[in-house]
């Protein structure tokens, strides 16, 4: 049994490997098309989580809003590496850096 799931899986790599090498001489397209893939949304994802960890300073009337506003997304773009570096949830980390690499390809 495991002969065969592993020549099962090694025709599939040949069958994979030989599809990307036939057009060899065209640049490689993507697979998926990256403008229908969804978005990380500010609003909705993103905001709720600088609330959560960074009120009041980095909102309106917080000490910190003038200079770094975490209402606006381009905040967090342009300060990326101090912003993420003050997170620790994992999940919330991994949403935040989503985003700005989303934002970056834009």
């Amino acid at each position: 049994m495991k002969a065969v799931l592993l020549i099962f899986c090694c025709s599939i790599i040949v069958l994979i490997f030989s599809h990307s090498t036939a057009n060899s001489g065209k640049p490689k397209q993507p697979i998926i098309d990256s403008t229908a893939v969804e978005k990380t949304d500010f609003k909705t994802v993103i905001q709720p989580i600088l609330q959560k960890n960074c009120s009041p300073c980095h909102f309106p009337g917080g000490k910190m809003y003038e200079k770094m506003p975490f209402d606006k997304p381009q905040t967090i773009v342009n300060n990326a590496v101090g912003a993420l570096k003050r997170f620790r949830i994992k999940n919330e980390k991994e949403l935040l850096q989503q985003f700005i690499e989303e934002e970056k390809l834009r």
